[in-house]
């Protein structure tokens, strides 16, 4: 299920694009679930409290925070989010690539336009879509997790709990087991306790009781473990500032 957050802050414009949208759901094979939203604020509060959408289409100039402020605001939540603006004026092409956004339509947009973006960015999705895994969740919802905003994994008694770059949690239904060796092509975690996975993007240091993310978050460390691990933060530290 791909998700799509449509935000403009005219309902006329709301209802076309959703009414293209859901003509573009009947015509393509893949499932879209679609979110409108009038204005940035909101949308930006349904991904505080923890809604992770695939792909974002903003409009540009709306009252308040405008578009590309609020890209902005959900580049620093969710990273990997596909963003389309829609405008009325060319003026702010610059900007939308300094939030890396996909595409920029300009209105009124066409059904074939709008068609040939989402075609794009769902064929990037699928190119990508080996970057993450499938939760079922507590709350009976199927979620996608990915490598990237997953900080840290916690194994309780019958689920495990993945901790969000976005400052959210989500409750799994599986067993510790199953997350390891989901993890396990993804050279980016490491496993320093029984009851943890650790993303090493987000460590800032490694103590030899534990590891602390940062967030300030303190993962505790087994001394046994301590010199396999701290070599494997380093070896990746050092990876990471040669590619830089």
């Amino acid at each position: 299920m791909i998700k799509i957050a449509i935000c403009d802050d005219s309902p006329e414009e709301l209802q076309t694009l959703t009414n293209h949208l859901n003509m573009y759901k009947e015509l393509k094979p893949t499932p879209l679930h679609l979110y409108s939203f009038q204005n940035g604020f909101s949308l930006l509060d349904a991904i505080e409290h923890g809604e992770q959408f695939d792909i974002a289409i903003l409009d540009i100039l709306m009252p308040g925070e405008n578009g590309i402020d609020i890209a902005r605001d959900i580049r620093k939540r969710q990273p990997d989010m596909e963003i389309i603006f829609l405008t009325s004026t060319p003026e702010y092409a610059l900007e939308s690539y300094e939030v890396k956004a996909r595409n920029y339509l300009l209105k009124p947009v066409s059904k074939n336009k709008l068609f040939a973006a989402i075609d794009y960015v769902l064929d990037q999705l699928n190119k990508n879509e080996d970057s993450g895994f499938i939760v079922y969740n507590s709350a009976k919802q199927y979620t996608r997790i990915l490598f990237s905003q997953l900080v840290y994994g916690e194994a309780m008694l019958k689920t495990v709990n993945l901790y969000m770059a976005n400052n959210t949690m989500i409750s799994s239904v599986m067993t510790f087991t199953e997350l390891l060796k989901l993890l396990n092509g993804c050279p980016d975690f490491i496993h320093p306790h029984r009851s943890y996975v650790v993303n090493m993007n987000f460590i800032q240091y490694v103590d030899k009781n534990e590891i602390c993310l940062i967030n300030g978050k303190k993962i505790p460390l087994s001394r046994n473990n301590y010199a396999k691990i701290s070599k494997q933060f380093l070896d990746f530290a050092c990876s990471i500032s040669f590619e830089q």
